[in-house]
């Protein structure tokens, strides 16, 4: 059985477009840095895990096979080649495009969105998803996807925010798209399930980029889990986010 790599610096997490809204593209670098503290505090350096968003791209009414293609063309280049995973929204249209690009030589992990209470990766035999251009491989199975509550995505962009952990590029070319979606994305209860549904408040305002940002979050804390205790997230839950509060 083959798992996932947990030793790529870059996450590349992408949101399909459903209808007329827009593909979108955000890379993240994860950096490892130290945090010093004047000698006189005594205190210890602390080294931290910062999430760097580096690069963003939307498109719209573009084919599904030129999308795969650009995300592959991305991914070609130097700093990202082997050195990337890639995370796609497999909520919605993500099934059929994510089969194309496994058709482009690329080895996307499906995020799929729940509203259960635990993480559920999927496997599937390799020929099944790569097809027999890659050879026969029988009996191999790999991971297609990961079932994972809405909830836990929420609380590790929460998790990143409070720790102080994102950091953005500069001149990125969406940044204050990003920053709106943020804003306007929030919690509600249901009041027959007691459960709280995020969504935008404003049905004007998309939430592409909090989708691919949530996505990355979670990856960050999901593949360290193993070594990094204090990155667990919480399971609380937390109505009243404002992600703006922690930037």
């Amino acid at each position: 059985m083959i798992g996932i790599s947990k030793n790529k610096e870059y996450i590349c997490s992408v949101d399909l477009a459903k209808k007329r809204d827009y593909t979108t593209i955000q890379i993240y670098k994860q950096s490892m840095d130290f945090i010093k503290h004047p000698l006189e505090t005594r205190r210890p350096d602390v080294a931290v895990a910062f999430l760097d968003l580096v690069y963003q791209v939307k498109m719209q009414a573009v084919r599904y096979t030129e999308q795969s293609k650009i995300i592959r063309d991305l991914l070609n280049r130097v700093k990202l080649l082997e050195n990337t995973q890639l995370l796609v929204d497999g909520t919605g249209v993500g099934e059929p495009v994510i089969d194309i690009m496994r058709e482009d030589g690329m080895t996307p992990i499906a995020i799929v969105f729940t509203g259960g209470e635990s993480v559920n990766p999927v496997y599937a035999e390799f020929d099944s998803l790569f097809g027999k251009k890659s050879g026969s491989i029988r009996g191999i199975q790999v991971l297609k996807e990961i079932c994972v509550p809405k909830n836990d995505l929420v609380h590790a962009g929460v998790l990143v925010m409070e720790q102080g952990r994102l950091r953005l590029a500069r001149n990125l070319a969406h940044e204050e798209d990003f920053k709106r979606q943020l804003t306007a994305f929030k919690g509600k209860v249901n009041e027959k399930t007691k459960r709280v549904k995020y969504e935008n408040e404003n049905n004007n305002i998309h939430d592409d980029f909090v989708v691919t940002y949530l996505m990355a979050s979670w990856w960050a804390s999901y593949s360290r889990a193993s070594k990094t205790k204090d990155l667990t997230v919480a399971k609380e839950e937390n109505s009243s986010w404002n992600p703006l509060d922690f930037v």
